[in-house]
């Protein structure tokens, strides 16, 4: 793989089986993917055959997959907090992620990364030390099956995450930046994020979004280009920072058509990594 590689978040293209997936895949001229297995459908035997196969014969690279869970409430970020990742029923969702880590090895997948919850930044707090341990269960077990474990921003600080990698002290815990998230959740500047947490960085989800301003209120994500993550000088940090893993694109946006949103991102990031390269 190139470094900072165009590639796109599976979910993002809403498709009904893997023969769907890579069919637009070919159309949209993309060879690295984040594969989302958050529904349960595509962890079922048949349709990793099925991804086997396609997988193994198409030239895609699946650099990651995503774990979540169904019961996850967004309907605001007060709500997420208390029902996000392993905030909440822990051995069933480490159950999940145990499924998937499994997968991700059958497939030579080579990371697993989702949203692992909301971890309070003071450490005093009784919920840190049970998010730290939980976080470090997940990791370990990524560990055993030789997978790294890449926690996605949102509800924490870049200096949190810090705090977080820190205490955690696994080797195989990196992040999975989406600058958008930075926006939504309101909790600081992409691109000051992505400088503090440069080294730790292992993958990219390329989204947009704008910030609300008010605490505890959702921002609106956006296309890639037109909200205030300032993509031009992400980019630039990122690569100053040594990154160069892929950009994979995601979109969210309620009632927009996915290829359409994809297809604008790629060609947004295409027009951008040019003017990088300069």
């Amino acid at each position: 793989m190139e470094p900072m590689a165009v590639g796109v978040f599976t979910h993002s293209l809403r498709p009904s089986n893997p023969d769907e997936l890579f069919e637009l895949l070919q159309r949209l001229g993309l060879k690295v993917i984040q594969l989302s297995l958050i529904d349960p459908a595509w962890r079922e035997p048949a349709i990793v055959n099925w991804l086997e196969r396609l997988l193994g014969s198409s030239g895609v690279e699946a650099q990651t997959s995503f774990f979540g869970f169904p019961d996850e409430d967004y309907s605001t970020i007060a709500r997420i907090r208390q029902t996000g990742g392993f905030v909440v029923d822990f051995e069933q969702r480490l159950a999940v992620v145990r499924d998937i880590i499994k997968i991700s090895k059958r497939l030579g997948i080579k990371a697993v990364a989702g949203h692992a919850g909301f971890v309070p930044e003071d450490r005093e707090d009784p919920q840190y030390a049970l998010m730290i341990q939980r976080i470090g269960t997940v990791a370990d077990e990524a560990n055993a099956e030789g997978l790294e474990l890449l926690l996605e921003t949102g509800q924490e600080t870049a200096e949190g995450l810090l705090q977080v990698l820190s205490d955690l002290g696994r080797r195989n815990v990196r992040i999975n930046f989406d600058p958008a998230n930075i926006l939504l959740y309101g909790v600081g500047k992409p691109v000051e994020a992505a400088r503090k947490l440069g080294p730790h960085i292992a993958s990219v989800h390329a989204k947009d979004a704008t910030a609300s301003g008010r605490r505890d209120e959702w921002g609106i994500e956006k296309l890639l280009g037109e909200g205030a993550v300032n993509y031009p000088r992400l980019l630039e940090t990122l690569r100053d920072g040594g990154f160069r893993g892929p950009l994979a694109i995601e979109c969210e946006i309620p009632n927009v058509d996915a290829v359409k949103a994809v297809t604008h991102a790629r060609d947004r990031l295409r027009y951008w990594l040019s003017q990088l390269a300069r």
